[in-house]
This record gives C-alpha cells, sequence and structure tokens, in this order.
C-alpha cells in the first residue's frame, strides 16, 4: 500500500522483499538517526582528537555498510529489479551518497504515518506531515554538509554552524540576501541540490495552500447555496401557509348558503 494513499491495495499475501522491509523498518531507522547523531557529532566537534574523529569515521562506515548490505537484499528479493531500482531512488541515494543517509528515516516516517495517522487522515493531511518533517530534515543535513564543506575554507562565511542553518533557510525559500554564499566546490553542489529541492518545496506549499483556499471557498459557496435554497423553501411554505389561513378565513365569513 502506498503511504500517502488512504485506499488498500488489493488484498495478497506480502512478498518477500515486503516481510523484509517489515521486519527491518525498526532497526534501520534506529541505525539513520543514530548516523545524524554521530555525523553531526563528527561535523560540529571541530576541536575532535584525530582517535575520535576515526572512531566516528568507522561507525559511519560501518552503518554505511548496513544500508548497502539492506539495499541489496531488497533488490535481490524483488522480482523486478529495475522497477525496484526505478521506484526507490531516495534508497539508492542513499547508498551512493552517504551524508544523505538520514533521508531513510523520510521511508520510515512514511510507513510510521500509517500507524500514527488515522486512515480517514485526508491524504492532503499526510502529504503535509510528510513534506514538513522532510523539509526540516533537508535543513539539517544541508546545513551540516554546508558547514562541513565551508568551515575553516579560505575566504568562508561560515563561522559557526548558526550561519550555515541561516544559509540554508534563506537558499530554500529562494531569497538569497547573498551574505552568505559557498566557496568550495563541495559547499556549491550542496547548494544546488538544496536550491532544487526549495523550489520543490516551495511550489508544493503554495500549490497545498491554493487548494485548500479553493475547497474553503468552495464550502463557504456551497453553504450559501444551501441556505438560500433553505430560505426559498420557507418563503414558499409561509406563503403557501399564507393562502390557506386566508382560504379558511373566507369559508369562515362566508354566509351559510
Amino acid at each position: 500500500m502506498d503511504p500517502l494513499t488512504t485506499e488498500p491495495a488489493a488484498t495478497r499475501p506480502p512478498t518477500r522483499r515486503q516481510r523484509w522491509e517489515r521486519t527491518t523498518n525498526l532497526p534501520m531507522m534506529v541505525l539513520a538517526v543514530l548516523f545524524l547523531l554521530l555525523y553531526a557529532w563528527r561535523v560540529l566537534d571541530t576541536d575532535a582528537s584525530p582517535t575520535l574523529d576515526t572512531g566516528l569515521l568507522w561507525a559511519d562506515i560501518s552503518i554505511w555498510a548496513v544500508f548497502a548490505a539492506d539495499f541489496a537484499i531488497r533488490l535481490r528479493l524483488s522480482s523486478d529489479r529495475t522497477r525496484f531500482v526505478r521506484k526507490h531512488p531516495l534508497d539508492l541515494l542513499v547508498v551512493l551518497v552517504p551524508p544523505f543517509r538520514p533521508l531513510r528515516l523520510l521511508r520510515a516516517a512514511l510507513l510510521l504515518l500509517l500507524d500514527t495517522l488515522n486512515r480517514a487522515t485526508k491524504p492532503r493531511t499526510r502529504l503535509v506531515t510528510f513534506v514538513g518533517t522532510s523539509s526540516l530534515l533537508i535543513l539539517l543535513l544541508s546545513s551540516l554538509a554546508f558547514f562541513d564543506a565551508e568551515y575553516g575554507a579560505p575566504d568562508s562565511k561560515i563561522k559557526t554552524f548558526g550561519d550555515a542553518l541561516w544559509w540554508s533557510a534563506v537558499s530554500v525559500t529562494t531569497v538569497g540576501y547573498g551574505d552568505v554564499y559557498p566557496v568550495t566546490s563541495e559547499g556549491r553542489l550542496v547548494s544546488l541540490v538544496l536550491m532544487t529541492l526549495g523550489i520543490g518545496l516551495i511550489s508544493f506549499a503554495i500549490g497545498t495552500m491554493t487548494s485548500w483556499v479553493v475547497e474553503q471557498l468552495k464550502t463557504v459557496d456551497d453553504a450559501a447555496d444551501r441556505a438560500e435554497r433553505t430560505l426559498a423553501e420557507l418563503v414558499d411554505e409561509v406563503r403557501s401557509l399564507r393562502t390557506e389561513v386566508a382560504e379558511l378565513r373566507e369559508r369562515s365569513q362566508a354566509p351559510p348558503g
């Protein structure tokens, strides 16, 4: 079943890949959170000792190996492997581009929405929840990656992690004040990814808001139409009653024949 829809797929027994995903979803989500914490620690602790930095790096590599093995097993268990890769680009990106590994949380978030949100919840509510969560995660990851690439570089404008967060906010909203900009190739790459995602996120937000406003206006118009119809029916009933009362009054005042 698609986590963003409310209608279940046709009832059928789960495949081997689906059983594997259900079993490993929670452990993989925990690993994604652990990686995010270790990655943030390694990036933000600029005074870490070489021993600590090496330990964090090996922990990072170990987690990557688990993610790569999970993807390989799911691919092997798929009946149509080309379709699996085409339908799971995020999982492939997580394996190929290490800094994006915490995006594995997005897939887990989709599955958790099915349990935490009522199945009667409107699809728009699920989409807004998902996009809001993923937006915050992307902002955090981009800030960490940008800080990692720019901190300490010659002529860099990034002195603190707060500078990186500010850069992420103005980049994802396409404001771009120009007070903070990348000076390294890695920083420009992160900027390109974030600006591309920012356009998509803003477009989605504007589209969703516009759709919601139109829906609310339509609801108001429908309510006004119902009120007008009800009022017209009441007026007709009053007129009919007045006519009946007038007829009864004429009959009562007429002389007996």
